[in-house]
């Protein structure tokens, strides 16, 4: 990392405009990368911005372990672009994942009697036949990581942000504070109306370098990188050097 820390709500923002000056230009995949990984790499980095946009406003606000959510999606829309960027068959093997998904859901909704979707699970179904016809590999959220250079350490950021992205214990955790026992804190517990939370500016920075991955993947995907040295100078403002490629057993 640099000798000072870098400020992750500036460098958020400056990724998130140079994105959005140039996200309407036309995208043309490189040779050799799959049409519907391009165009999945685009989306997810497109909206990897657009979480940006949305968690900068909310720690601008005061709210940034509100926001807690929206960075661990943002590193999945990081992660799943970069992993697009190293698979022959990832696109597909991502749309198979979001069909058996949707055919899960339709099941239970059908099965419930909340609505009569039977007509279309049955399309459904056929198309995941279809996919596991010609889909070769379906990776788990924690196998896509593992696959990249330094995908072991996003993972355990992943499982970071997702103790606070769920309703759990370490959620109520931060609105609690331990104080003396006493007659009004019978439990020695008070409760707290704000979140007892200080990890704003870790967490910002986190989320710029997530941006930044992100848009390195739609930059290395396209077949005229527009943005090489303004990313080579934000890898070093967020002391990185980060390229994209498979882990090799790392």
């Amino acid at each position: 990392m640099p000798n000072e820390w870098p400020d992750g709500a500036k460098e958020t923002g400056r990724l998130i405009n140079l994105w959005e000056q140039h996200m309407s230009a036309r995208f043309i995949p490189r040779d050799g990368l799959h049409p519907s990984n391009a165009l999945q790499i685009w989306t997810f980095t497109h909206h990897a911005a657009r979480l940006s946009r949305a968690v900068l406003t909310l720690h601008e606000a005061g709210h940034s372990f509100e926001a807690m959510a929206l960075i661990r999606q943002t590193l999945e829309c990081a992660m799943n672009s970069a992993w697009l960027l190293l698979t022959d068959d990832g696109g597909a093997a991502l749309s198979a994942v979001d069909t058996k998904n949707r055919r899960v859901m339709y099941r239970e909704v059908t099965d419930l009697g909340l609505a009569d979707l039977s007509e279309v699970l049955r399309r459904v179904e056929e198309e995941e036949a279809r996919d596991a016809a010609t889909v070769t590999r379906t990776r788990s959220f924690e196998e896509r990581c593992r696959l990249i250079a330094g995908g072991d350490q996003i993972y355990a950021i992943w499982r970071t942000l997702s103790l606070y992205s769920h309703a759990t214990s370490s959620v109520a955790d931060i609105y609690l504070e331990q104080v003396p026992e006493s007659e009004d804190s019978p439990l020695g517990i008070t409760m707290l109306v704000n979140a007892d939370w200080d990890e704003a500016e870790t967490w910002m920075r986190v989320q710029a370098l997530m941006l930044l991955l992100a848009q390195i993947a739609a930059d290395d995907a396209h077949a005229k990188p527009m943005h090489r040295t303004q990313l080579g100078r934000a890898r070093k403002r967020l002391g990185v050097n980060w390229e994209i490629r498979e882990a090799k057993g790392e």
